[in-house]
């Protein structure tokens, strides 16, 4: 049937949240600039359930970006600021109001350098590490879905409604989850040739994607001068790589260009082995910058005027987008064999032609309105309250206390354990009860971990390292862990070691894990236990590679939260996580 769109008027008055205009719309809800206690906030307001075309699924899509938002607390993540319902019935978002550009407006209006991108990609990079460390993957990064703030030039994440996270249910109907085609990585569309005749088969989104994503945003800043124009552009997840970025763009340092590369090779286990490493990469990269980096990454004659989205183009711009700019011979060579090889060869605007799925385009200045293909597993909101709130009010939300500073502050009431596992998991994080990281489950190892264990470092499975557990602190004291927290090991200089270490982990050797914690009533006979688990290694002058190593030390103390345990220790491999 065909959906009417729910809309507010300006001047209504939703729970407190006075509309002043609308700020864009999509296919599942509209998005309101409004006003309470003074500030701007931006309220995505859900089209009502039977209006909507898909009753089953809308109300869900909404409170999986809730769920979502709620177990994420980052500077460069958009925050939640309460939901609730509209009196028509309809479900509301309360999100913080970010004044800014998009990544391609910004890159269009403020003409910026190597150096400041790169600056950028190491914090969305740090954002997505942190995310993808609680469970959540977005599945939907791209130009606009990245909005640079005006007052301080602080990138935030923001659309979640594509987004998903560990234990959601899968309500997809097609082979892939939504998504944008642009940015898609190419191993999605080898699933759909692979499985076109089954048509239950369902591709698994992985961290490897959300990498290519980064990397395709990555690579259309520093090759192209005019991000925002719709006009025709090589595909960047065909069967054939895209020419380099210094062949495209001669400002582009060779370094940089392949570390691009690296970012959207073809085969997943070439990339980064997850936005942490990703992050490192793209840190030691910037500190190694030189003076190159200090220009913008197009000359001021490739550059259009600032304009806005829907401004007329520029004199002097063809239709089609610009002129041709010369490249190296074997980068026309490749754009032969896409032309040749690849059935999607061109896309038509930045970010915007989400296929087969619905558009998921955002509006500027806010978490655009489109509504994901998923929901998670069912569960049940808190009761939403607002000390604000009039009493016989129709509609409920909640509003996160906020410090003086402007962050949200925990209750400093206690929870009980048996509280929190009859929570629902909404409830549970607003609650503040532990995370998942305390107690560690037996998994699989990293993608690779085998591999690179036995063909690139020659260790065997059972074999023995002793290094410091946390690189922070002193190694001969005893140190107060945190568990879900990320460390950084080490292999000291040290007479002690035996010649295999000295072979195969040398002195210098960094290892990167998280920290848990096992009490005696997880199944521990001999008491409490600290439990790092390395997932990756850096050996000296050598590449990063995903490992699985595994040290267990006993707990000397437990306290608010935190683990006591010596910190120099010694490491197992091993093929599976016990």
């Amino acid at each position: 049937m065909t959906a009417t769109l729910f809309r507010l008027p300006s001047g209504a008055v939703v729970d407190g949240w006075h509309v002043s205009r609308e700020l864009g719309n999509g296919g599942f809800a509209v998005v309101y600039l409004v006003e309470k206690n003074g500030k701007p906030y931006a309220l995505k307001v859900a089209r009502h359930r039977e209006a909507s075309g898909d009753d089953k699924q809308t109300h869900a899509r909404m409170v999986r970006e809730a769920t979502a938002l709620l177990m994420l607390d980052h500077p460069n993540i958009i925050r939640h600021r309460g939901y609730g319902y509209a009196e028509a019935g309809n479900m509301y978002l309360a999100l913080e109001y970010v004044d800014g550009w998009t990544l391609a407006e910004w890159k269009q209006r403020k003409h910026p350098t190597l150096h400041e991108i790169l600056q950028v990609f190491v914090k969305l990079a740090s954002a997505l590490s942190y995310m993808h460390a609680r469970g959540v993957l977005h599945r939907d990064l791209k130009l606009v879905n990245v909005l640079i703030r005006k007052s301080d030039g602080e990138p935030i994440i923001i659309d979640f409604g594509c987004a998903t996270y560990t234990l959601a249910e899968d309500l997809t109907e097609e082979g892939l989850p939504p998504g944008t085609e642009r940015f898609r990585a190419p191993e999605q569309f080898e699933f759909l040739r692979e499985h076109k005749n089954e048509h239950r088969a369902r591709y698994a989104f992985k961290v490897a994607d959300e990498i290519f994503a980064l990397g395709a945003m990555l690579y259309e800043l520093l090759t192209d001068p005019w991000p925002t124009e719709h006009y025709r552009r090589t595909s960047l997840n065909s069967l054939i790589s895209p020419p380099p970025a210094f062949d495209v763009n001669p400002r582009i340092p060779e370094d940089l260009s392949d570390l691009v590369a690296k970012i959207l090779s073809r085969e997943p286990s070439k990339r980064p082995v997850d936005t942490e490493a990703l992050r490192r990469e793209l840190e030691e990269h910037l500190e190694r910058s030189g003076a190159e980096y200090t220009m913008p990454a197009h000359a001021p004659s490739e550059q259009l005027p600032s304009k806005l989205p829907g401004d007329k183009s520029p004199a002097g711009v063809p239709p089609n987008g610009p002129p041709p700019r010369k490249r190296a011979s074997r980068a026309l060579a490749t754009g032969a064999a896409l032309v040749a090889l690849t059935a999607v060869t061109f896309w038509l605007a930045p970010g915007d032609i989400p296929a087969p799925l619905p558009d998921h385009s955002a509006p500027p200045m806010i978490s655009p309105p489109d509504m994901p293909l998923q929901s998670p597993a069912p569960m049940v909101l808190p009761p939403a309250t607002d000390a604000g709130q009039k009493e016989g009010s129709t509609v409920k939300m909640t509003t996160p206390e906020v410090s003086p500073q402007g962050r949200p502050q925990r209750s400093q009431k206690r929870v009980s354990a048996a509280e929190c596992a009859a929570m629902s998991l909404v409830a549970a994080l607003t609650a503040g009860c532990p995370g998942s990281q305390i107690r560690p489950e037996a998994f699989t190892c990293p993608d690779g971990a085998e591999r690179a264990m036995e063909a690139d470092l020659h260790w065997k499975i059972g074999e023995r390292f002793t290094l410091v557990l946390d690189d922070r602190h002193d190694q001969f004291k005893s140190t107060w862990f945190t568990p879900g927290s990320d460390v950084v090991g080490f292999v000291p200089k040290d007479e002690g070691h035996d010649r295999r270490q000295l072979e195969v982990a040398p002195p210098g050797t960094r290892f990167y894990g998280k920290a848990y914690y096992l009490s005696d009533k997880m199944g521990r006979a001999d008491g409490p236990a600290l439990v790092i688990r390395y997932d990756r290694v850096k050996l000296p002058g050598q590449d990063e590679r995903p490992v699985c190593v595994v040290v267990e030390g006993h707990a000397i103390e437990f306290k608010d939260g935190r683990v006591r345990a010596k910190n120099w220790l010694t490491g197992k491999v091993v093929a599976r996580w016990p």
